[in-house]
């Protein structure tokens, strides 16, 4: 369930919902997965993932949003977005069965993993959910913005 696809359709559904930004809300919801940059150093044979692993908690996330947010004019305008995209990555997170333990919550203070183990990591249901979401979502926006242009004609 947590792949790629389905943290950028929570993220696209969520920014659409709540009117934020949703291109800094889809970015957010990937923010966490920056740890998968540790994939290229296994195969080099380098092995830093002590290293990359706190990429994937909800400090790490964040100093990587705010690190972002400083490119921009407005560092809150685009540092909220984010964040509410980490959100929901961490929220997703937290209910697949994780093999090394769970989200590191706590990080720093604790490497205790939390998770509800729901569902698997593999469980490619989550993302045909997501992805039936993401296009309800669409319809009633397209619906509505229709609606509205046909009143604005009369």
């Amino acid at each position: 369930m947590a792949d790629w696809l389905t943290h950028s359709l929570v993220g696209w559904i969520t920014g659409k919902t709540t009117k934020r930004d949703i291109a800094l809300i889809v970015i957010g919801s990937l923010i966490p997965d920056l740890v998968k940059i540790n994939l290229a150093f296994i195969w080099l044979n380098l092995n830093d993932h002590q290293f990359f692993e706190p990429l994937h908690t909800p400090i790490g996330a964040v100093l990587i949003a705010g690190i972002i947010a400083i490119s921009f004019n407005d560092i809150r305008k685009a540092f909220i977005p984010l964040i509410i995209g980490i959100s929901t990555h961490f929220i997703l997170d937290f209910f697949l069965v994780h093999v090394h333990g769970g989200i590191k919550l706590l990080f720093p203070f604790s490497w205790e993993g939390w998770q509800y183990n729901l569902i698997r990591s593999d469980d490619y249901r989550m993302t045909i959910v997501a992805i039936l979401a993401a296009l309800l979502v669409y319809s009633i926006y397209w619906f509505f913005a229709r609606q509205k242009k046909q009143k604005t004609r009369s």
